[in-house]
């Protein structure tokens, strides 16, 4: 085989690779929060771009409340994103209510409140809708506006858009909660909060007022102090994912930079183990040993009986003996006869 011929199998590889590699990929939309997950709503993005940009420091781990609470250590950040709860036991609230007295700032983000949590901060929470792949679609009317009024005197109030199906619930809040993001207009809400009285049970807060004539705002992000902490809820978790700071980074930054006086940790201890290895459809075959090698000698078969019948085909060429020297046969015969003819003249003298 010649050298062109190889280099043409290599250049042909190459470019099936590359091929194969610029074909768009399938997202999987399902919600891990997850370090290694590349998809859109793990956190592979999100965790990279805020480990470079926390001042105090970025990390995550696998630890629940109980065990974070147990280490010594100063006050610090700690990043809960989960669903309804969290997996297996969910989160502890006794727990994530002692770590927020001791000084530490825990960011809650989760699709619904717990309803615990919600009675012990004197807050309501409503579900809102659920994530639907459709809604992503049109662009223009799947999206809603985010009026940011928290941090006034460190950032002006402003709005985002966000996509309607990010937002999972709302909650409503009362005089001892600071909102930080609304849906409706901050300036309604200043209106609603003139005529209504100090006093009104913190159940239906907006009860004494003219209901005919006033909105309740759908808080998607509030702060609730607790002890020498901060507890910050937070319904949109799926804003807080690699689709999430990609879709709408000020929106993302504007939450974190709540915690960025303290060193962040972010927990994925409330949400399933997620293996990148999952994601590769041989998966079954190269989790077990015996199912491996076996691929690896059919790949190894397979480029051996590729390259081999690769070769150039021909007819076989007969091997035919070489024409015989005669001449040493001669210089003999003529030595003989010379020799003959010198011994009969011997003879004759």
């Amino acid at each position: 085989m010649s050298r062109k011929f190889w280099l043409f199998v290599v250049a042909l590889l190459a470019l099936m690779l590359l091929l194969e590699y610029q074909m768009p990929r399938r997202f999987q939309w399902t919600a891990t929060f997850a370090h290694a997950d590349r998809q859109p709503f793990g956190c592979y993005v999100f965790d990279s771009i805020f480990a470079q940009q926390m001042p105090r420091g970025y990390s995550v781990c696998r630890k629940s409340l109980s065990q974070l609470a147990l280490e010594q250590v100063p006050p610090r950040a700690i990043v809960i994103l989960c669903q309804a709860g969290g997996y297996g036991g969910g989160v502890n609230i006794d727990t994530l209510l002692a770590l927020a007295a001791r000084g530490n700032r825990i960011l809650y983000a989760d699709t619904y409140i717990d309803t615990d949590l919600c009675d012990t901060l004197h807050i309501a929470c409503a579900s809102h809708n659920r994530f639907a792949l459709e809604m992503l679609s049109s662009q223009a009317r799947q999206r809603d506006t985010i009026f940011w009024t928290g941090d006034t005197p460190s950032y002006q109030p402003t709005t985002y858009m966000i996509h309607q199906s990010m937002i999972s619930a709302t909650l409503t809040d009362t005089a001892t909660a600071e909102p930080l993001a609304v849906i409706h207009d901050w300036e309604n809400r200043l209106f609603v909060r003139e005529h209504v009285e100090n006093n009104s049970h913190w159940e239906n807060p907006w009860a004494k007022g003219d209901s005919a004539s006033m909105t309740v705002p759908e808080v998607v992000a509030l702060s609730c102090s607790v002890g020498r902490g901060e507890i910050i809820l937070v319904t949109t978790p799926l804003m807080l994912t690699n689709y999430g700071v990609l879709d709408c980074p000020a929106y993302v930054h504007r939450l974190m930079n709540r915690l960025k006086s303290l060193p962040v940790v972010r927990t994925e201890a409330y949400m399933p183990s997620y293996d990148a290895v999952e994601s590769s459809p041989l998966r079954e075959l190269l989790r077990r040993p015996p199912l491996r090698w076996a691929l690896y000698l059919v790949l190894l078969g397979v480029a051996l009986l590729i390259g081999f019948n690769a070769r150039r085909r021909q007819r076989a060429i007969p091997v035919e003996a070489p024409p015989r020297n005669y001449q040493l046969d001669f210089i003999r015969h003529i030595g003989t006869l010379q020799y003959n003819k010198s011994k009969k003249a011997d003879k004759a003298h």
